[in-house]
């Protein structure tokens, strides 16, 4: 938490990690758990840190989300945990998602690669929204 009382963009996001794992408490912890949960640091990463570089030294997608997954869990601390609804599962669940990062890099960079197109097609297609010509037509020379 910073000094005037904000939590960071990685406390923010711990905050939705917490909620995801809530949500899907009584759902088995598979490949297919992990699978979507890696898809949400993903996303999270392309929406607050691609953009602005941050957690992006590295030109292997699978090394920059470990970046990141560093600067997430170098903000937990005893005063966070004891906030959170899920806090000890968290632990455990984090230390599972890199298990399944490790077990197949490849699969997850191709993941990272999926959501990346899918993000640099939405932003293309936003920025090429089509606007109509002002009413009265050209102005003539």
């Amino acid at each position: 938490m910073r000094n005037d009382g904000t939590l960071t963009q990685e406390e923010k996001f711990i905050r939705v990690i917490d909620k995801y794992i809530l949500r899907h408490r009584e759902q088995t912890r598979n490949n297919e758990f992990y699978r979507k949960f890696y898809m949400l640091f993903v996303g999270y990463h392309l929406k607050y840190f691609y953009a602005r570089a941050q957690y992006s030294n590295s030109c292997f997608h699978v090394d920059n989300i470990m970046q990141m997954f560093i600067g997430v869990v170098s903000c937990l601390n005893g005063n966070l945990l004891r906030q959170l609804t899920s806090g000890g599962s968290l632990l455990q669940s984090l230390n599972s998602l890199v298990n399944y990062i490790s077990k197949d890099p490849d699969e997850a960079e191709r993941i990272y690669a999926d959501l990346l197109a899918q993000d640099e097609r939405g932003r293309i297609s936003r920025s090429m929204a089509y606007t109509p010509p002002r009413p009265g037509g050209r102005k003539r020379l």
